[in-house]
């Protein structure tokens, strides 16, 4: 049994527990009351926790990091885009591979990025579009969602994508379930860059720096300040005797 699902059983089983004990006089009803919503509210607190952290696995398997790998893997989300793509794969050159989390409208907007990613790094997906919709849509629904822009991935990039990471990081037992029947693994990270947002100077760097072996590091297309400080990233990697290489690549290790 997941985690949470041990604790909701612990939960309401200590629910159970104060409502007997109310009731054969072992406690006043006043402190049942106050251990149910203890419960209650604990739950919640629980569930809101899991929904915004992946890396936790509370709702179902997820891979933040590969023990044992040799390499980092640099994952990039949200292209692609013409602005920034391109840069980001000449940073890359020929000694480095990442994973791409392309969403399925933009790869369907810029199909030559989409098959210039796929001639050296992984394919991964991000969603058709870039919403948090997953999180409550029913798992038939998710499922059809996931499938369709996994197809449509898989015809643009001439191979099998088999990696899914949410967007905004959402997550839900719906969602697990949707990329379970989509035939996708769900993928979060072990480096949390933050870079899709403001950063003090030198931040960024600092960050990717807490990365060795094994980890998986989040970082997106379509931000200038990173595909600017790309190179300084990897020559940092380097200059640790480390380099970037696929989720894939990292799993099969």
């Amino acid at each position: 049994m997941r985690p949470l699902g041990t604790t909701l059983v612990s939960g309401i089983l200590l629910c159970a527990l104060a409502a007997i004990g109310a009731r054969t006089g072992v406690v006043t009803q006043g402190v049942a009351l106050a251990v149910c919503a203890a419960v209650f509210l604990g739950i919640l607190a629980l569930i809101a926790v899991a929904s915004a952290s992946p890396g936790l696995a509370l709702f179902g398997p997820t891979i933040s990091r590969v023990p044992g790998a040799a390499a980092v893997a640099l994952t990039f989300d949200d292209g692609p885009l013409p602005e920034t793509t391109p840069r980001i794969l000449e940073a890359l050159g020929d000694r480095h591979r990442a994973t791409f989390f392309l969403l399925a409208d933009r790869a369907a907007a810029h199909p030559e990025l989409t098959r210039a990613i796929a001639e050296r790094h992984e394919i991964a997906l991000h969603g058709a579009s870039h919403h948090p919709w997953l999180t409550v849509m029913s798992p038939t629904r998710g499922a059809a969602e996931l499938a369709e822009a996994r197809a449509r991935l898989e015809a643009l990039a001439g191979r099998p994508v088999t990696r899914f990471r949410p967007p905004f990081g959402a997550v839900s037992p719906r969602v697990y379930a949707s990329a379970r029947r989509a035939g996708l693994e769900l993928v979060w990270c072990s480096v949390r860059t933050r870079d899709g947002g403001p950063l003090p100077d030198g931040e960024l760097a600092r960050r990717v720096a807490r990365a060795g072996p094994g980890d998986i590091v989040l970082l997106h297309d379509g931000r200038e300040p990173t595909a600017a400080l790309l190179p300084e990233l990897l020559a940092s990697l380097e200059a640790r005797s480390l380099r970037s290489d696929t989720v894939e690549a990292l799993c099969q290790a």
